[in-house]
């Protein structure tokens, strides 16, 4: 019996001793520090306006420039691509010359613009006008176009994507208006195809002879998404920037002065011809996941799908 009991002792101390070895292994571990975690900051979003094209309004704030006879050329339709994704589909038909839409304000009756050298509640040049809507001077935007085939144009350039038209800088409302800044598609069923192009007007009372541009930058991808990016700081001093990537290249890169004073521009996007010109066939295209960002926005913020 005494040995039995010296047994059940050295188990009792075996034990014990397990038990004191557990918890001086836990103390130890629990005294290191555990590794810092960096909180990973809120997105913090500096869209103006967007449009996916979803829901039961997918063209608010939304003015058609539609010339056709139906008054169709700008609808709502599936993705030719995914089936469950709704996108904006413009026709300009063949003969006519505009099937667009450009930003307006939530009555649907002003259009808003931006100013060149102006912050927020411009005024005109004769200071009678105050213009509350007025968006600054700077601004990014991302859209993605898809273009389905090559068509033909009657070898004419139809704008796809435009900072215009500028104003009169004389004037509020204006008496006329002239292209600004456009993204076009040289088509016309060329030996070469189609070109994307890059066309700024400039050696006019609107801008400056130095800003004329009429540059083919890439070969499109037909029946496919293509993302452009675009961003403009409209200014009379020599900090203006407009510049364009697609596809996370950037082709277009221009500095310096790139307005007249007082002038102003809108943002359009669509099928559009020059008044006087027409479609050699009815031209199609898609738009998705159009943003506009402000000044506080970069190309990595409004790049984000």
């Amino acid at each position: 019996m005494l040995r039995n009991k010296i047994n059940r002792d050295k188990m009792d101390i075996k034990k014990l001793l397990i038990v004191a070895y557990v918890c001086t292994v836990s103390c130890a571990c629990s005294s290191k520090k555990a590794p810092l975690v960096t909180p990973t900051p809120p997105v913090v979003s500096s869209l103006l306006y967007s449009w996916d094209f979803e829901g039961n309004d997918p063209l608010k704030n939304l003015i058609l420039e539609d010339d056709s006879p139906l008054k169709n050329a700008v609808t709502v339709v599936a993705d030719p691509l995914n089936a469950a994704n709704k996108v904006m589909k413009t026709v300009l038909l063949k003969g006519l010359d505009r099937a667009e839409v450009s930003l307006s304000a939530s009555d649907l009756k002003t259009i808003l613009y931006f100013y060149a050298d102006a912050a927020k509640g411009f005024r005109d040049k004769g200071n009678a006008m105050a213009d509350a809507t007025s968006l600054g001077n700077e601004i990014w935007v991302s859209i993605k176009i898809l273009k389905p085939q090559e068509q033909n144009t009657n070898s004419i350039k139809p704008c796809i994507f435009q900072f215009g038209p500028v104003s009169n800088p004389s004037f509020n409302p204006p008496v006329s208006s002239l292209g600004f800044c456009q993204l076009r598609m040289r088509n016309g069923t060329t030996p070469t195809g189609d070109d994307w192009n890059w066309r700024v007007f400039g050696a006019n009372v609107y801008t400056p002879a130095t800003l004329v541009v009429d540059n083919n930058f890439t070969k499109p991808n037909y029946g496919k998404w293509e993302k452009f990016v675009f961003h403009c700081k409209y200014s009379t001093a020599t900090d203006g920037v407009i510049e364009v990537w697609k596809d996370g290249v950037k082709h277009i890169n221009l500095s310096g002065i790139n307005a007249v004073a007082f002038n102003r521009f809108r943002i359009k996007w669509g099928i559009y011809l020059g008044i006087g010109s027409a479609a050699g066939s009815d031209l199609t295209c898609y738009f998705d996941n159009m943003k506009i960002a402000g000044s506080n926005s970069s190309y990595d913020a409004i790049s984000r799908d």
